[in-house]
């Protein structure tokens, strides 16, 4: 089993991102995957199960997209404290106010799983799936602390450089999924669950927790092979941890949660074009899914080396911005080309009887059609996550989704175009792109580097 990288992991060579990169798009997949795992094992069951599970996931996934700005505020961190030789005094005094704010969210999702069904009701979903909803989203959001503590090791493991150990532990975590999945829905096992979605959410949380335990070894293999000593960590310094930490998580996970909807809301509204629209946009959604976990690994291996150089000058940190920037760049635009050019046997593959192709190959290039600005607005978002701004992060897309949801409204009722409404976030991603590159610069002019501004307790450096 891999450690750490042998020469220096936190050095930007093209090597060590592309092999960073890699690592993140292997692991894209396998989350993407563990997603799907659930929907095919249930769906033998019927067509009501299908729904239900869809819908559950629908919500969780909303609701761990704000959660999961913590694992990003955490990142940017450590990498900070990775890259500056500080990791084994910071660590500890990060996983303390860590496990603070955690503990917060805990409590978010327990009550948040308390007024789901009654919300389901209000809004007006379908009675007959309302009760394995509520089941299955009360087991999955009483296993936040599991889910993002096994995020976290994942993150400090790949930061630290033992990627292979971090890509281990969540294939456990899928092949573990898997099985339960089997269990708990096809054999005797079954009969310890209400409901089929219980079964598989139950087999999620599970998952999850067994990564723990394995990702804490293998973090204490590396910290130990690399001699670090972890002092205890001061309740003072802990204490000015958390209050930067939380508002920072909670802004990024808003900003996570914004984006969502954007995504989510003119999906929708195209609904009321009719079902032809809707599965056309549901084929092209999936391959725009599958499309973007090429940049996005990029995206978050620029993250990662512009946080080891956290402690660096305003030269240093503009060298590897345009660097990572570059390396990103080239794979985004290379992935799209290849993706354009195989529009049609991609639709043909995804597509089942009754899809209109034509229409999903058209709705793909909606997708694409904004991908230049999307590049800019993501990896930029990355690299202002590393400076701890998410009050900038949740400000900036709290006003483009509010320009979002008129636009997307405009094209479906006025303009009756499906394609407009998915073509016009490109008009959202350029303005808040434009918005955090004008930040970044004032940031960069004002001399603040990364590490000043997340050391919570140490004193600025020099």
């Amino acid at each position: 089993m891999g450690g750490t990288d042998s020469g220096g992991h936190t050095t930007l060579t093209r090597r060590n991102f592309a092999g960073f990169a890699s690592m993140m798009l292997l692991l894209e997949f396998i989350i993407v995957g563990m997603g799907a795992v659930d929907l095919l094992m249930i769906a033998p069951l019927g067509v009501d199960h299908i729904a239900a599970l869809g819908l559950g996931d629908l919500i969780a996934i909303a609701v761990f997209a704000f959660f999961t700005g913590l694992v990003h505020a955490y990142a940017g961190r450590v990498a900070i404290a990775e890259g500056g030789g500080e990791l084994s005094r910071r660590l500890p005094v990060l996983v303390a106010a860590s496990l603070v704010v955690l503990l917060g969210f805990q409590a978010l999702g327990v009550l948040l799983a308390a007024v789901m069904g009654p919300a389901l009701s209000a809004i007006g979903q379908a009675p007959e799936i309302i009760p394995a909803v509520d089941a299955y989203l009360d087991i999955r959001l009483s296993g936040i602390v599991p889910a993002l503590v096994a995020s976290v090791l994942g993150v400090t493991l790949r930061v630290c450089g033992a990627r292979n150990r971090a890509t281990v532990v969540l294939a456990l975590g899928f092949t573990a999924n898997l099985v339960l999945d089997y269990l708990f829905l096809y054999t005797g096992l079954s009969g310890l669950f209400a409901t089929p979605e219980s079964g598989v959410a139950f087999a999620t949380v599970l998952a999850q927790t067994l990564m723990v335990p394995v990702g804490a070894w293998f973090l204490f293999r590396v910290l130990r092979d690399r001699g670090d000593r972890l002092p205890r960590p001061g309740a003072a310094a802990v204490g000015a941890e958390l209050r930067s930490l939380a508002p920072t998580a909670c802004g990024i996970g808003g900003r996570h949660v914004n984006d969502y909807m954007s995504a989510t809301v003119p999906i929708l509204f195209i609904g009321t074009l009719g079902a032809g629209a809707v599965a056309a946009t549901a084929v092209s959604g999936k391959l725009y899914t599958l499309y973007c976990r090429l940049p996005q690994s990029c995206f978050e291996a620029a993250f990662v080396f512009y946080g080891y150089v956290g402690e660096s000058s305003r030269e240093v940190l503009v060298r590897t911005f345009r660097t990572v920037t570059g390396y990103s760049g080239v794979v985004t635009a290379a992935s799209a080309m290849i993706a354009l050019a195989a529009t049609p046997w991609l639709v043909a593959a995804f597509s089942g009887e009754g899809v209109d192709r034509a229409l999903a190959q058209s709705m793909f290039l909606a997708y694409m059609v904004s991908m230049p600005v999307y590049f800019f607005d993501q990896i930029l978002a990355r690299f202002l996550a590393v400076h701890q701004r998410g009050n900038v992060l949740f400000g900036a897309s709290t006003l483009t989704y509010a320009v979002a949801l008129p636009l997307a409204w405009w094209s479906v009722f006025v303009l009756d175009s499906a394609f407009w409404a998915i073509a016009s976030r490109g008009v959202v991603f350029a303005l808040s792109a434009l918005a955090f590159w004008w930040v970044l610069r004032r940031i960069w002019a004002a001399g603040r580097t990364p590490a000043e501004e997340a050391g919570a307790d140490r004193p600025p450096a020099t």
